[in-house]
């Protein structure tokens, strides 16, 4: 019970932290809250209403991109400010610190996300829709997601302490994700959202 608690402060501790460096630099963040629900209703809005977009897949790639991109612009300003080497003398390593503060960048983007599509359905309803999934697909897919994501995080934390400035590579990856994943636009080839396409029973 006590590291119950401790867990669900240190979360809410992350959380205070994170939307109080989001406020220090207020014109920033609002400058990124707007390009991302530009470019989140913009993919929506190119899409033809015969052919609206998945919107479970279109979170899934929004997320996965956005999480990483968030942790790795943190990262490079700690590594630049010469806060990393406090980091690195902590009880916890980088690595767990910043796998910690993932579910930070995920709440983050999550509401982006949310503001977004709340926006996009008052003026372009019927542009995405929701697939419905019972209870075990979602947990397995859930579980995929989350190992992939895992993956790529981890290979960008090791990736910017390395090399300390990735953002651009990171950004390359980001735009082979939209357009080759299959998650946003569809692929010419097998994709990752082939895979999940079979917990959604469309194989």
């Amino acid at each position: 019970t006590l590291l119950k608690k401790e867990g669900v402060f240190s979360m809410f501790s992350e959380l205070r932290r994170y939307f109080n460096y989001r406020v220090r630099y207020t014109f920033d963040s609002i400058c990124e809250v707007i390009y991302s629900m530009i470019f989140i209703t913009g993919i929506i809005i190119i899409f033809n209403s015969d052919k609206p977009i998945n919107l479970l897949y279109f979170f899934i790639y929004y997320s996965i991109s956005n999480v990483i991109l968030l942790a790795n612009e943190e990262l490079e300003f700690e590594i630049r400010t010469n806060q990393y080497t406090n980091i690195k003398t902590t009880r916890r390593t980088p690595m767990m610190i910043y796998i910690a503060r993932s579910t930070t960048y995920f709440i983050w983007s999550t509401l982006i996300f949310l503001i977004s599509i709340i926006l996009s359905h008052m003026f372009f309803n019927g542009k995405f829709f929701m697939p419905s999934l019972h209870l075990v697909d979602l947990i397995l897919m859930s579980i995929l997601n989350y190992a992939v994501f895992f993956v790529l995080y981890t290979m960008a934390i090791k990736l910017t302490e390395r090399f300390k400035r990735v953002s651009v590579l990171l950004n390359l990856f980001n735009t082979i994700m939209l357009f080759y994943s299959g998650l946003v636009f569809p692929a010419p080839f097998v994709s990752y959202a082939d895979v999940l396409d079979i917990f959604l029973n469309k194989k």
